[in-house]
Formats: structure tokens, sequence, C-alpha cells
């Protein structure tokens, strides 16, 4: 029993030791594409509820995002965060930051809304998070639109563009994870007072910002009596619902109270969830 003693405790030992001493972490350094298919930001302001008795949160919408990020661990100066959001009705923003239309069948539409953020550098924070300041820009696309029934009628006119680009500075703080499976998880977040800038609350109010559909994956069955089309499938992502109101003695047709749900929109909060892959230009992030 002797003679074995030994061995086996120093197996033991680094068995533990190995146990102890964690694998290196795959770096995050390298240039990275915001993955828009899985990507997205909810914009929320402030509110009330129950007639201003309780302040709660309102979700104004989800955005999809696509984009950019450069992360460079040995220098943060040279980090860098580039990225778009704007609604969901299409996969890529329909039109770019000077308001000229980027995808054709929007070239109708009454309005329009894209949100960017752009910054160059970034500093580490004792927490670990990386904190970047840049520049916060809003484009809105607004149409007049002209409606004159008559029995010529072809549908409504649409009047020239105005466009709206306004910037402010913002401060985005992002909280990046390990790569895992050749993708990287990154969230961020940033608030903006409205005093500061207005305009953004109003506009983001004023847009329809419709669900977010991630891994979407659609299927036409076979054309047959039964036939519906194509069914479509994937992760349905949707403002939660408002408090609802009370209701009054057992009227079905009732919609409760007027006011009880109110926005004070004091401000403007974006959060947004980013799934980064590799830029095709490098072979592998950090290379």
């Amino acid at each position: 029993m002797t003679k074995y003693a030994a061995p086996f405790a120093a197996a033991v030992v680094l068995a533990i030791f190995a146990l102890a001493v964690p694998g290196k972490t795959p770096s995050p350094a390298g240039s990275w594409s915001v993955d828009e298919h899985h990507s997205d930001a909810v914009l929320s302001t402030d509110g009330t509820t129950d007639f201003g008795k309780t302040k709660t949160t309102f979700t104004v919408g989800l955005t999809r995002v696509n984009g950019t990020v450069r992360l460079d661990e040995g220098d943060s100066a040279n980090s860098a965060f580039d990225f778009r959001m704007y609604p969901a009705s299409s996969m890529a923003p329909p039109i770019d930051e000077e308001g000229r239309v980027k995808l054709e069948w929007f070239t109708h539409y009454a309005n329009m809304t894209l949100l960017c953020f752009h910054s160059k550098g970034a500093q580490k924070n004792a927490d670990g998070r990386l904190q970047s300041t840049g520049t916060l820009v809003l484009t809105r696309v607004d149409r007049n639109v002209e409606l004159n029934p008559s029995e010529g009628y072809s549908g409504p006119v649409y009047g020239p563009p105005m466009v709206h680009r306004l910037t402010h500075e913002a401060t985005f703080v992002f909280e990046p994870s390990a790569p895992a499976g050749g993708t990287l998880q990154i969230s961020g977040s940033t608030r903006v007072v409205r005093e500061d800038f207005p305009q953004l609350l109003t506009t983001v109010l004023a847009t329809y910002w419709p669900p977010v559909v991630q891994d979407r994956n659609c299927m036409v069955p076979s054309p047959s009596e039964a036939y519906s089309g194509a069914q479509c499938a994937g992760m349905f992502l949707m403002a939660p619902r408002l408090p609802d109101a009370p209701q009054a003695g057992n009227g079905e047709d009732y919609p409760g109270p007027a006011n009880f749900n109110s926005v004070v929109g004091g401000h403007l909060a974006i959060a947004v969830h980013l799934r980064l892959t590799p830029n095709a230009t490098q072979g592998a992030a950090g290379n």
C-alpha cells in the first residue's frame, strides 16, 4: 500500500489543480458583423398606470439591428461600435442616414425612421464592462399623402420626402461575453433624457414598430384544396401588454376608463442585444 501512496496523492493533486485552473477563455478581440437575424433593440420610456398612482415602464417597440463592432483588448481606444436600429418590416434599413430610400418598395411609405450609433474608442470600467461615447443619429423621412376619391381614383398620391436628421451625443455601456460556437453575444444600453433630445422621443413614439421575428423559416406546402399559403415559424418578439384597466359591469365592449395608463416620457432607454459573427475579412475573431 505504501508503495502506491505517493503516486496516487500526486495524481489527486494534479486533478484538483486541473479543475481549479480553467482553460484559456477565447478572446473577443477582432472585427465582427451584427447578425440582423438574431439581434434586436428594445425602446422604452417611463409612464404611469392606475391613473398615475403607480410608476411603470412602457416598451414603445422593438427594432432590428445591423452593423459592425470592433473590439481591441490591447488598446480599447481602437474599439468601435457602428450599428443601425430600424423597424422590423424589413431585414435591412429602408433608408440611409441622409434619408435616401435604399429599398425600392419603401419609396411611397408615408414615414420612415432610422436610429444609428457611431463611436470610436471605449474604456473598460472597474466591473469589466465597456463604456463607449459616440453620436446617436436620428433620421426621419415624412411624406404628405393626398387622398382625392373620385371616379378615376388610383390610390394615394405621396408628396416629396421631407428629411429630418438630428444628432446627439450618447454613451452606451456594453457587456461582452466570451465567444461561443463562432459567435459573440453582447448587450448594451443607454438612456437619453427628453430635455436633451426632445425630437428623439417624439419620433420614436410616432413610429410603428412591428414585432421582431427571429430565426424565421417559411415552408410552402404542396398545393391542395386546403392550401393556405406559406407556413412560417420563428421566435416572436413583441412589446408586452400594458396593464388592463378595470372593467365596469359586464359590458364586453367597454374599454375601461380613459387614461388608466399614461406615458410620461421623461427619457428614452435603448437596450441592444447583439449576436456578432466574425467579419468575412478575417479568418477568425482576434486574428
